[in-house]
């Protein structure tokens, strides 16, 4: 198992709770392959470097968790095909 952080970057115009529906859906798959979230972080809506589908903000989170290599292809094809996600980016963390 490796520890990972996930930033998602979610349409700024969504309700909070539509919010926390897409986050659980990534959370409880992350947990389904025998996963471990360590901690998630809110940011809030954040101004964008530059425009993403014609958006000048977003709503930032960060997943901080531990899983192994297999569940990260499935949370990136998920994110891709999620209307309701603008980007996605998936690290490597270090052990500590």
């Amino acid at each position: 198992m490796k520890n990972y952080e996930l930033v998602l970057i979610f349409v700024p115009t969504l309700e909070e709770g539509t919010i926390n529906e897409e986050l659980a859906k990534i959370t409880s798959l992350i947990e389904k392959s025998q996963g471990n979230i360590s901690k998630t972080d809110t940011w809030g809506i954040k101004k964008l470097a530059y425009p993403i589908k014609h958006q000048e903000n977003g709503f930032y989170i960060i997943v901080y968790f531990e899983s192994g290599t297999q569940v990260l292809a499935e949370i990136d094809r998920i994110n891709k095909i999620n209307d309701k996600i603008l980007r996605h980016l998936i690290v490597k963390t270090s052990d500590k």
